[in-house]
């Protein structure tokens, strides 16, 4: 990540940042009010206060690092802070992808926080190739971002975000996850299958054939092998023309998660971009009915 050049950059983003960490810290010394049965999580006013300038902290490195507008971070900060979103995009695409279902959420009274991956955003003619361990690990400060500050935050994550999403819980504990057409099995021919099978599909001259990054391929098989470790309520919805998630993700996901309150839908058509789809047809009630269902 880019930093400040001139003196006046320097001096802005470090007031940035030293606002945001006197706010945490200063939250972080609350004492609990012994009079109180159910302790809230912060005092509302500071949560917001420090999300704010988290919010603006990230904005300013985003612009450093020359991402446009339309494709940064969005945060939508509601002032009592209670519940949370977490909003974790695909591996070709940005926040702008998920502005429709966060505006939504945002409007039903929800802290929503669509998030910008690492080295996602920029425009350019070739595909981002970013370590998926830098990716989830950036999901996770952004998810601790929100816990600090929220009763319960839900995660929402689509097709590459969405095995993210289920990475993230083997060191959190999101109160719900949201898979939209989940990257957990590739859209690819049988031959790609075999040489995947045999680990091939790592040689140089065969990735570029396949044209898929390994990167996610290697979260796809680490989310496979922790979809059964779940133990929490899922909604996840895909599919069945989906060109590139197969929809076996989502059988395999109603198969090996087990929380009675778990959610699945199939939808015959839509393509991979499930929420320009359904989303304002149905998906996002659907997800809304989800959240609210978990009280």
């Amino acid at each position: 990540m880019s930093i400040p050049t001139n003196d006046q950059d320097l001096k802005r983003f470090g007031q940035l940042t030293l606002t945001a960490w006197e706010l945490e810290h200063a939250l972080d010394n609350v004492e609990p009010d012994p009079e109180l049965e159910f302790q809230p999580p912060r005092p509302a006013r500071a949560a917001a206060m420090a999300l704010r300038a988290h919010a603006r902290l990230q904005g300013e490195m985003e612009t450093r690092l020359g991402v446009p507008k339309e494709h940064r971070t969005r945060i939508g900060i509601q002032p009592e802070v209670d519940e949370s979103v977490l909003l974790v995009h695909g591996s070709t695409g940005t926040p702008q992808d998920l502005d429709g279902l966060a505006r939504f959420l945002h409007g039903q009274g929800y802290t929503v926080y669509n998030m910008l991956l690492p080295g996602h955003g920029l425009e350019s003619a070739t595909l981002p190739v970013v370590k998926w361990k830098a990716c989830l690990n950036e999901v996770q400060l952004r998810y601790r971002v929100l816990a600090r500050h929220s009763r319960l935050v839900h995660v929402v994550g689509f097709s590459f975000g969405g095995a993210l999403a289920i990475l993230l819980t083997r060191q959190e504990q999101p109160a719900t996850l949201s898979l939209l057409a989940p990257a957990l099995v590739p859209r690819v021919p049988l031959g790609t299958r075999l040489l995947m099978l045999l680990g091939l599909h790592r040689l140089p001259m065969l990735r570029r054939r396949i044209g898929w990054n390994l990167e996610v391929f290697e979260t796809m098989e680490r989310a496979k092998s922790q979809t059964g470790k779940l133990r929490l309520p899922i909604f996840a919805a895909h599919c069945q023309d989906d060109a590139r998630i197969d929809p076996a993700s989502l059988r395999l996901l109603q198969k090996r998660t087990r929380h009675r309150a778990s959610r699945f839908r199939l939808f015959k058509t839509g393509g991979h971009m499930i929420l320009a789809s359904h989303g304002e047809a149905t998906l996002n009630d659907a997800l809304l009915h989800f959240l609210r269902d978990q009280h």
